[in-house]
């Protein structure tokens, strides 16, 4: 059989103080710089995958959710662009419209009640809640002598219902608001 060899093994130990004079610079983590995280970036960049954990998506949604989203050099032009559509419609709300019946400036009146009154301007009717304002209406028209029973359509009231409704006029001053106010009224308020 074979026969066994002994070997004899040495342990040599140190103490705390002998390590005193060296150094272990080698094992110590240096930080890297701000460019050397980009190059490491850069040169690791098509080996990143695209979606998933420790991804592209994932490092711009970290940067979103640090810095916030970056701004869009579409934006400045949808919101001119936007402005300009607010601007036209404004333009377009200021033309005045009319009626293809009653011409503005005329007065439609309920046939079976001479109290109610009615303004046409820009194609809609105005109620007249002001005996001030159809005298002024009246001498706008330069019949100013006319009664206002004379002066005024007479309508059945289910005809004049069919007319869309502007804002009313309470006093002479609301016979000078503009087009864009009276276009943009909402003509959906309830009618007496």
């Amino acid at each position: 059989m074979s026969e066994l060899i002994k070997i004899k093994f040495t342990k040599e130990s140190y103490k705390d103080t002998d390590f005193n004079e060296f150094r272990f610079t080698e094992l110590k983590l240096k930080p890297h710089t701000i460019d050397e995280l980009f190059n490491m970036y850069n040169e690791s960049f098509y080996e990143i995958p695209k979606e998933g954990q420790n991804s592209h998506d994932e490092i711009i949604l970290k940067s979103i959710e640090y810095a916030g989203n970056p701004p869009n050099p579409k934006d400045d032009e949808i919101k001119e662009l936007r402005e300009q559509i607010k601007d036209l419609q404004e333009e377009i709300d200021s033309i005045e419209d009319e009626h293809p019946y009653f011409k503005n400036g005329s007065v439609i009146q309920a046939r079976n009640n001479d109290q109610i009154n009615y303004y046409m301007q820009s194609g809609k009717k105005r109620k007249i809640n002001s005996s001030k304002a159809f005298e002024q209406i009246k001498k706008r028209a330069g019949q100013r002598e006319k009664s206002n029973k004379d002066f005024a359509t007479p309508l059945d009231i289910s005809a004049i219902r069919g007319i869309r409704l502007g804002p009313p006029i309470n006093n002479e001053g609301d016979l000078n608001i503009d087009i864009l106010t009276i276009n943009r009224y909402d003509d959906r308020s309830i009618d007496d």
